[in-house]
């Protein structure tokens, strides 16, 4: 030790000791450097990741060839992963990019005057999944307490507890139900504080006398408040939705039909994107086997459509009253109001099944979410 510390007092040796340990220092970082770099460069992607690489590169390749943009006469466009990696849009080869064996490609659809990307991934240990084919796996379809229904050629969501919960547009909503024909999912907003709080419709009724309103769907201020959202809220995401029929059909308090045939024995011509749900949806919501019409209180039992938060409007009207209109109340009674009072719109949206799903199990804490 003695011997070190002499070493050191000569000047010319304390700044050969401090050169020395200085450079050693530096080899270790550059070591360290040139391992973590490798390490980057090697570094695996998820799959969800590679799908997103893959949807943004070709964004970036139909930018660069705007003649391949689909059109409303050739609707699709497909373009292969190699292409992609060819024309350098992405950096790598996709075996390259994850842990697997893959094959992959993007189709770009031209829908409601937007582009819809939907890259789709085959590998090994992984497939890309749609939404309608998740949740459809996770649910299974029974016949008794809470779950997802074979009603009239539909799958229905019923219950006080469904996981059917489902993000879209910086909001959750419902799954009520899907459409296996088509693969439509429809859905409705969750918090009833999304959706304005509003008369359904305040004409004079030349019929009835009465300042309270017309209760004809097509014609209501309701409906009219519901365009002027979809304009306002759901241009940048218009591409995921799908119109849909409206249903203008009355009915009674004590009719016991639910199929949908007495709510959409008159459908308006014109298809829209935002509606309010018809009564019917509320009805078979419940699978009390009391609840069979507007006047059954029952109604309210296991039905996870019940919102304490408000009261809201369905798309029905009364058909013993051209000025009422059915809605539903705090505790998930319904009741037949005059149309100029208010209530929340709730309103219901469709959406495209064969979007990619991304994540979630559909429960409050975790709900689906697409891409």
């Amino acid at each position: 030790m003695n011997q070190f510390k002499e070493f050191l007092r000569n000047k010319s040796n304390k700044k050969a000791f401090f050169m020395i340990g200085g450079g050693i220092l530096a080899l270790v970082v550059l070591i360290l450097v040139i391992f973590f770099v490798i390490k980057m460069i090697n570094r695996k992607i998820t799959y969800g990741a590679l799908e997103d690489q893959l949807a943004n590169a070709a964004s970036k390749y139909l930018s660069d060839h705007p003649e391949y943009y689909p059109t409303e006469a050739s609707p699709s466009f497909t373009i292969n992963a190699d292409t992609l990696v060819q024309e350098k849009y992405l950096k790598k080869e996709i075996n390259k990019l994850v842990k697997d064996t893959c094959s992959a490609d993007v189709t770009v659809l031209y829908k409601n005057d937007s582009y819809q990307l939907k890259p789709m991934v085959s590998c090994n240990n992984y497939e890309t999944q749609q939404i309608f084919d998740k949740v459809l796996a996770d649910n299974r379809v029974t016949e008794d307490m809470t779950g997802l229904y074979d009603m009239n050629d539909l799958l229905v969501f019923r219950g006080d507890k469904p996981n059917n919960y489902i993000e879209f547009n910086k909001k959750v909503w419902r799954i009520i139900k899907m459409d296996p024909a088509d693969s439509k999912m429809y859905l409705i907003l969750d918090n009833l504080k999304d959706a304005p709080n509003d008369i359904w419709d305040n004409r004079y009724n030349t019929i009835e006398e009465s300042r309270h309103g017309i209760n004809n769907y097509d014609m209501s201020i309701a409906l009219e408040t519901l365009d002027h959202i979809y304009l306002e809220s759901f241009q940048d995401v218009k591409s995921s939705m799908v119109p849909m029929d409206i249903c203008l059909g009355k009915r009674s308090e004590t009719e016991q039909v639910n199929d949908s045939s007495v709510e959409c024995s008159s459908i308006m011509q014109e298809q829209k994107y935002l509606t309010l749900l018809p009564l019917y949806d509320y009805i078979n919501a419940s699978y009390d086997r009391q609840c069979l019409s507007a006047a059954n209180r029952a109604c309210a039992n296991y039905n996870y459509l019940v919102n304490a938060s408000g009261k809201w409007w369905t798309s029905t009207a009364d058909g013993s009253r051209g000025t009422k209109v059915f809605g539903i109340n705090y505790s998930g009674i319904i009741g037949s109001d005059f149309a100029d009072s208010k209530k929340y719109l709730r309103y219901v949206i469709a959406i495209d099944g064969n979007l990619i799903y991304s994540k979630g199990n559909g429960t409050q804490d975790s709900p689906y979410v697409f891409k």
